[in-house]
């Protein structure tokens, strides 16, 4: 059966049949009167990735860098962004001097882009809607009546280098039919940022697609090279997949932004680190989806323990099933349980395969890709009904989940199951002062339907830093969490959302937060029209 119609994300997924605020609200939304942050907080050059979908609908991705001016004012300077989607175009755009940014206090933030081609033709403006939680880092949403989709944006180092160790990577799209594609791999680098080719440490990777048989655990070779400042270097990955090509946008030494630019396919996403290649002891929390048998899309999330050596046990797994919550509950579910073993690969030393038993619907192996910003995963079943799943691990600290008196940076991203077309969500809260409710302000893309309303919710912490939210006013009717420490939690909605989210706590403006894998990049988007939601939304359509 066809997968045609499927985006694919990090950070993604869908849902709803309806929203409890869909829309504008019915009255002005007023944001908490709390936060340090301003135009002044948002300087210098950053760096974002979003992956979602158009008005078609889709699949789009843009990455791109641009530098915000730190004042006032709220001017950009200039950038380069690129954009492509299925025609299979990658079009290298100028950001223009005229294109401005808007910071609120609490931290939530949007800019338009204005930007020409490099033959000098103006393109429609793209708008962007982005909760920073410092001044060097925030999660972003496109937010404009022609699309959606979702991703991460950070402040640029000063005099970024590549190293000579490993990195891990994960990226996501689709081909030029909409067929979801996803793949993620590992490879550590010479002095010349060419890709090992053997050893231990030599190059290795994995896909994910509808006739994939022959693509797991692939070798890799290629090269890397870094640009300057706004302008993107390049990245050459060459497997028996194909030889892949992609402009890089510069965070970090640890983290770059990889967009596919040779109009072979539409992949997106990011490259971390990868300093210790094991997987560590101890509690992990995850969260991931990726397609059903019937071509629909799911999401999950949980956790499981590790012993660091060959072991997953006492697993735990909520699942969102095309909006059927765990076989339909209407109560909070019981989570089904999991068990799994590890091992290193024997050709590379950077990637591991894991064997479930329990998972959903089956899936047994996948392939497990450690970075310096969580445990990235791919299923690497091989059978007729294998689906296209994928998503991240992340290790749990001790006394992880929502504390008191914080803000909180939101960003969910999905399908209106309903209505077949993609749904983003943007939002900035604060917890109350015994952290058992929250208040916030949210800001949603429909389908292109825009809108922002106030936020609150209930929270009730459960057990091992897992629990739900609910009675939420906006959005979603609620989500299951789960943190990985006090100050970044993934979640999974119990409604007819069919999507992941991340929440990232805040800091003050002036400091730097530590690189959190883009979790909507690390995952499959499914598409922004399902074959159920088509169904649903032709049928309503037909009344």
């Amino acid at each position: 059966m066809s997968l045609r119609n499927r985006l694919l994300l990090p950070i993604a997924l869908f849902a709803i049949a309806m929203l409890v605020a869909c829309g504008s609200s019915t009255s002005t939304p007023v944001p908490p009167p709390s936060g340090a942050f301003s135009n002044t907080d948002f300087t210098g050059t950053y760096t974002f990735s979003v992956l979602g979908w158009d008005n078609v609908p889709s699949t789009f991705a843009m990455s791109g860098s641009f530098t915000a001016c730190g004042c006032s004012a709220g001017t950009i300077s200039g950038g380069t962004v690129d954009i492509e989607d299925i025609t299979g175009a990658d079009t290298l755009n100028t950001v223009g001097n005229n294109s401005v940014y808007n910071i609120t206090q609490d931290g939530r933030g949007t800019a338009r882009l204005f930007m020409t081609t490099s033959g000098g033709t103006a393109l429609p403006e793209i708008d962007v809607d982005f909760v920073l939680t410092s001044g060097s880092h925030g999660l972003i949403s496109r937010y404009d009546a022609n699309g959606g989709g979702s991703g991460t944006i950070d402040s640029q180092g000063s005099g970024v280098a590549l190293g000579t160790g490993a990195y891990a990577f994960s990226l996501s799209g689709s081909d030029l039919a909409d067929n979801a594609l996803a793949t993620a791999g590992a490879f550590t680098l010479t002095s010349g940022g060419a890709i090992v080719t053997t050893g231990a440490s030599a190059g290795i990777q994995d896909f994910a697609y509808p006739t994939r048989n022959n693509y797991q655990g692939v070798a890799l070779s290629g090269s890397v090279t870094l640009g300057s400042g706004t302008t993107p270097g390049t990245a050459t990955l060459s497997s028996s997949f194909g030889t892949l090509t992609f402009d890089v946008y510069t965070i970090s030494s640890s983290h770059l932004k990889l967009i596919e630019s040779d109009g072979l396919y539409l992949l997106v996403g990011d490259l971390f680190t990868e300093s210790t290649p094991s997987i560590p002891s101890g509690n992990l929390v995850f969260s991931g989806g990726g397609l059903d048998p019937d071509e629909e899309l799911f999401v999950t999330g949980g956790t499981v323990t590790s012993d660091g050596s060959s072991q997953l046990t006492s697993g735990l797994q909520d699942v969102n099933d095309a909006g059927s919550v765990d076989g339909g509950a209407t109560t909070l579910p019981a989570p089904s349980s999991f068990t799994g073993s590890f091992a290193v690969t024997p050709a590379s030393n950077l990637r591991f395969l894991a064997t479930l038993s329990g998972f959903f619907n089956g899936e047994t192996n996948f392939a497990l890709y450690p970075s310096d910003s969580g445990i990235l995963f791919l299923e690497v079943d091989t059978t007729a009904n294998a689906g296209v799943t994928s998503g991240v691990l992340l290790a749990q600290t001790s006394g992880a989940g929502f504390i008191s008196s914080q803000g909180y940076g939101l960003n969910l991203t999905g399908e209106d199951f309903s209505n077949g077309v993609g749904l983003d969500e943007i939002a900035q809260f604060n917890t109350n002062s015994s952290g058992a409710s929250l208040s916030g302000l949210l800001d949603e893309n429909d389908g292109g339907s825009l809108g922002t309303s106030n936020l609150s919710g209930t929270i009730s912490a459960g057990s091992g830093g897992t629990g739900v939210v609910t009675n939420l006013s906006a959005g979603t009717a609620g989500f299951l969490y789960y943190a990985a420490s006090t100050t970044s939690i993934v979640f999974i909605p119990i409604d007819l959302n069919v999507g992941v989210g991340i929440l990232e706590g805040q800091t003050s403006p002036s400091s730097a937060s530590a690189d959190v894998v883009q979790r909507h990049v690390a995952m499959v988007k499914a598409a922004a029209r399902s074959k159920k939601a088509s169904h649903q939304a032709g049928s309503a359509s037909n009344k």
